[in-house]
């Protein structure tokens, strides 16, 4: 059934049937407060929030009354309250909306378990907590929400709930990281990769999701001293990337580029982090000389913050780039640090893009060469070579091609960081289980 386009005629009406008859136009007025606040464009958060904060209060007292059937609608209508607040960066404000929509989605999920929006609402909670750096609370949120997707993805005819549940265990990965718990974060690493195999397996058109994964979560290993996983992860990759068409067509371009952004962000929190592991604002030194480190909130905040910095960081990225002149008059130092910006400026364009197949392949996977021919650069430039910079910006641009369908192109990408790594690796390699 469709529902009617919410006016100022209608919810005036409304109003005044709220008046006349509390019991029945309550619940309706709640309902048109938030479909007229969910017209207020996404820019405009701060004109949306009366609307949705009126519809919380009215869910509140009926919930109050013992009105239980309003349980699915409150619960949306304040997860919704809490978003704007993030919008508009009233951080306090949403993170106690979040706290309070978890609360009504466990509630919901105890009579309808099979409900993924409920379990969603609960992982904002978590996203929340580890954006105000409440790291502990984040991980025994997330590990809730990915119990709930295991035990669904269990189920029969549950296929659906085997991608959330990938996902659920990416963040969990993730906050376990922030939280220090670095070895238990890596255990989930290789659970989540355990489950994309199987559905992978289950569905050979999973496949080029699978090859993302397992390309794109091999960095992690490097990084956490793990170079024999990473490069089992790497010939893994080659080896599904062979079972694919040398051109791939772009049917699932936005689950896949959403599978690369978020690997992708997550592999450049290291980059991002100061040494007290926050970041700082994104700015460029008023100096204006040289080469200035570019932070952002995003990476070690979790990388799809709304915070208009993360987006703004991108000007900031530019402008310094743009300060760098000659490379070739750049020493090792330099090149380095231009590398890092480089990558950083990727990273946030692939996070934040609006989903145009055409606009990424013209943007972001040209930049991902750029950025692979620098590197080269720098690593024939430094006595040690530079060969992991070079691996990273190979299996960057890999993955970016992945997403477009040029599977041929990427598995040239990956062979060549393999080979890389295999050059400079000591020591006899040993066979991974997962």
């Amino acid at each position: 059934m469709r529902r009617e386009t919410v006016t100022e005629e209608s919810l005036a009406r409304a109003r005044a049937a709220a008046r006349e008859e509390p019991g029945t136009g309550l619940p309706v007025l709640a309902r048109s407060l938030v479909g007229f606040g969910w017209r207020i464009g996404r820019e405009q958060p701060c004109a949306r929030i009366p609307y949705f904060e009126e519809a919380a209060g009215i869910y509140r007292v009926l919930l109050a009354g013992g009105r239980e059937e309003h349980l699915p609608a409150a619960m949306h209508a304040i997860s919704a309250l809490a978003l704007q607040y993030s919008l508009a960066h009233c951080d306090e404000r949403s993170s106690a909306a979040r706290g309070e929509a978890a609360a009504l989605a466990r509630q919901v999920n105890r009579h309808r378990a099979d409900e993924e929006k409920e379990v969603r609402i609960l992982a904002a909670w978590a996203h929340g907590l580890a954006e105000a750096g409440r790291f502990e609370q984040a991980v025994a949120a997330q590990r809730e929400v990915a119990d709930m997707y295991r035990e669904a993805a269990r189920g029969p005819a549950r296929s659906s709930w085997a991608d959330g549940a990938v996902w659920s265990l990416l963040d969990l990965a993730v906050h376990l990281d922030l939280a220090g718990q670095a070895d238990a974060s890596l255990e989930i690493e290789r659970e989540a990769v355990r489950l994309r195999r199987r559905t992978a397996e289950a569905d050979p058109r999973r496949l080029p999701a699978l090859v993302i994964w397992l390309a794109g979560v091999s960095p992690r290993f490097t990084d956490t001293g793990h170079p024999q996983e990473a490069g089992d992860l790497l010939d893994e990759a080659i080896a599904a990337c062979g079972r694919l068409p040398p051109e791939g067509g772009l049917g699932n371009f936005g689950f896949h580029q959403a599978v690369q952004a978020a690997l992708f962000a997550r592999s450049g929190a290291r980059d991002e982090r100061t040494a007290q592991g926050r970041t700082a604002p994104a700015v460029v030194g008023p100096d204006r000389r040289g080469l200035r480190p570019v932070l952002g909130t995003g990476f070690d905040r979790w990388s799809f913050s709304v915070r208009q910095t993360y987006r703004a960081g991108l000007d900031a990225l530019d402008d310094a780039i743009s300060m760098t002149g000659d490379l070739s008059a750049l020493g090792p130092a330099r090149l380095a640090e231009l590398g890092t910006l480089m990558r950083r400026r990727t990273i946030r364009e692939s996070v934040v893009f609006d989903r145009v197949p055409e606009q990424f392949a013209e943007k972001v996977v040209p930049a991902l060469g750029e950025s692979v021919a620098l590197e080269r650069r720098l690593a024939a430039s430094r006595p040690d070579g530079g060969v992991r910079r070079v691996v990273r910006s190979l299996t960057d641009l890999a993955l970016g091609q992945l997403v477009t369908g040029a599977n041929a192109a990427a598995g040239e990408a990956l062979r060549e960081a393999r080979d890389l790594m295999g050059r400079s690796a000591r020591g006899p390699r040993r066979a991974v289980s997962f």
